[in-house]
């Protein structure tokens, strides 16, 4: 009798060992946005300086993602630096309730993006060298999922709950012990990932010349765009959505962290649903559909001023983009490029898209803000999501299942043909 898989096997527990760290990193990264009712007017900021925040980490996130990931794939050692970076970045909380002013504060932002860059495309590169093809779309989108139930989903609960009983200072503060706690259980569990290089199976050692297999595909360049708009929708949504409902819509800073917790819980179900869907219909329809759905979450914030039941289901409906997010910065790029370079491809899709969506736009719509409204940041961030939904049609189809049934088509007519 054959014995049934038994759910504690490796596999799974790199899953869920990069689905905390992934989440634990997207929990510092957004704290700072659900306690800008209280560090405004603490450190006496305007919504400019907010953006600015936003900015300083995301072009240090994103140079680092990229350089670090791909020295650990030219090195061919991984587990290291994960392990410092995880330490680092829960320092650099720890930092961040330290901090008396504007500029303390945005450096110490910039050094837990710098920190935090990393671990996302080296844990999904020790994800995909572990996963089963029928699950790899599935495994990659869980471990960024975990970026909606931690970071937007329990992040407002928690840190909006620990700045009203004691203040918003001990909120980061404590966020550095599940981090440090994780660090331990990688050292002791995870094993270097082992990735093959197609191109030369008996070479460990990449080169840099080796490095421009990567943009020779259609996808690295669309799917770049695709991080831009991506990264434009989620960052400059969720730093300025918690102020618009405490600013115009008036309610409170409770209802306001009930109201982005939903759209974390939303981020955290539609980003393993849309990757499980991607593997049996494909990327490319999925991206499409996800990318078009996504852009009414913020027209919705920004035009429908309901109350904050009604705003609470819409908010986690219309989370979705977080569902593309795993497939058109992670999933797609991985799949088109040699395994060997998958964290390199990541890291890059994350440093274009943070360079530009995340730094660039958010100071942009932080001085919109202040001359034409909060209302003015929701229009952008649809742009983002709606620059996705056009780009997607454009995207090659990678997902294991169709490819293969593609080919297997093109063998049966090949076939066919030769026998007639």
């Amino acid at each position: 009798m054959k014995a049934k898989p038994s759910f504690w096997t490796y596999q799974n527990g790199i899953i869920v060992m990069m689905f905390f760290a992934f989440g634990l990193v997207f929990m510092d990264r957004q704290s700072i946005t659900f306690l800008e009712p209280f560090i405004i007017p603490a450190l006496h900021l305007n919504n400019a300086q907010i953006g600015m925040f936003a900015s300083a980490l995301s072009i240090c996130w994103g140079v680092s993602a990229w350089f670090f990931s791909s020295y650990s794939d030219l090195i061919g050692h991984r587990k290291p630096i994960l392990v410092v970076f995880m330490v680092i970045f829960a320092l650099t909380s720890v930092l961040s309730g330290v901090v008396g002013s504007f500029l303390a504060m945005f450096f110490v932002r910039a050094l837990m993006g710098l920190s935090e860059g990393p671990v996302f495309p080296i844990g999904a590169t020790a994800v995909k060298s572990v996963s089963t093809p029928s699950r790899q779309g599935f495994n990659i989108g869980f471990v960024q999922s975990a970026s909606g139930l931690l970071g937007s989903a329990i992040a407002p609960l928690v840190v909006v709950g620990l700045a009203n009983a004691f203040n918003w200072r001990v909120a980061f503060y404590l966020l550095a012990i599940p981090a440090l706690i994780l660090t331990l259980i990688v050292v002791k569990y995870m094993r270097e990932p082992q990735i093959r290089h197609e191109s030369a199976p008996e070479v460990h050692r990449l080169r840099w010349s080796d490095y421009k297999v990567i943009f020779r595909n259609r996808n690295t360049w669309l799917c770049l765009v695709c991080s831009i708009g991506f990264i434009t929708w989620l960052i400059t949504f969720a730093t300025f959505a918690p102020v618009l409902m405490t600013e115009v819509d008036h309610i409170s800073t409770t209802q306001m962290s009930w109201a982005m917790s939903a759209f974390g819980f939303g981020s955290w179900v539609w980003g393993f649903v849309v990757p499980f869907i991607s593997d049996r219909i494909g990327r490319k329809p999925a991206l499409i559909a996800s990318g078009l759905l996504a852009t009414l979450a913020p027209l919705m914030l920004a035009e429908v001023h309901t109350g904050i039941g009604v705003l609470i289901v819409l908010l986690f409906v219309l989370a979705i983009g977080q569902g593309f997010s795993p497939v058109v910065m992670s999933i797609i790029p991985s799949e088109s490029v040699p395994a060997a370079f998958a964290a390199s491809t990541i890291g890059l899709m994350m440093m274009i898209g943070e360079i530009f969506g995340g730094t660039v736009v958010p100071t942009l719509a932080g001085v919109a803000a202040d001359h034409f409204g909060l209302t003015m940041p929701m229009f952008i961030a649809a742009a983002g999501s709606f620059l996705v939904f056009l780009i997607g049609f454009g995207v090659r189809e990678t997902a294991p299942r169709k490819v293969g049934q593609t080919h297997r088509e093109q063998n049966q007519a090949i076939t066919s043909t030769s026998v007639s």
